[in-house]
């Protein structure tokens, strides 16, 4: 049975660290919209509209989104297969074959580029707020850094590879994770 310690160092690269970060931010983001739309409808009003009471069409806005960035963290975590599934949800294939990394993370490489997509594209719509004096709130502070914070996290896992593709081996890029023989 491995050790807490050499677990800890197995997962501490690039790929983990950007799948579970990018969760995770997933997950406060959603879970907050879900308990309290309200607080979450003040954070992203200009200062001077402070006292204003959010309408009925904005909370419901805010609570279906906290509801899809929950299911964006789950879904990043099983098609990145940073948690295991059971035998019976795991597989799609009619023909029982082992499990090895390449066919277990046959998506991992587009979650990354899809998330880091999602992470430019939200970055920028908060950059959008934070620019203007009138709307720089701590929220805004949090969304630019965040986001850009999670989109070099996510490019340096795209560089260094997913775990299992031979990416990895003595400071190279490997052909498998879309480079050509290189020393970094």
């Amino acid at each position: 049975m491995p050790s807490l310690f050499s677990t800890i160092v197995e997962l501490a690269n690039p790929y983990h660290a950007y799948i579970f970060g990018t969760s995770f931010w997933y997950f406060l983001r959603g879970i907050m919209r879900v308990m309290d739309p309200a607080t979450v409808a003040g954070w992203f009003r200009p200062p001077v509209m402070s006292p204003a009471t959010p309408n009925d069409l904005e909370l419901y806005t805010i609570w279906t989104d906290g509801f899809q960035l929950l299911t964006l963290s789950m879904i990043l975590l099983v098609l990145g297969d940073a948690v295991p599934l059971p035998k019976s949800l795991a597989g799609s294939s009619l023909v029982e074959t082992s499990t090895t990394t390449a066919v277990k993370k046959p998506y991992a490489r587009a979650v990354i580029l899809l998330t880091i997509f999602h992470h430019v594209t939200t970055g920028f719509g908060a950059y959008q707020h934070w620019a203007k004096p009138t709307h720089h709130t701590a929220a805004m502070d949090i969304g630019v850094y965040g986001n850009v914070a999670l989109t070099a996290l996510g490019i340096a896992a795209l560089v260094y590879g997913v775990p299992g593709e031979g990416a990895v081996s003595g400071g190279s890029v490997g052909v498998a994770a879309g480079g050509r023989k290189k020393r970094i």
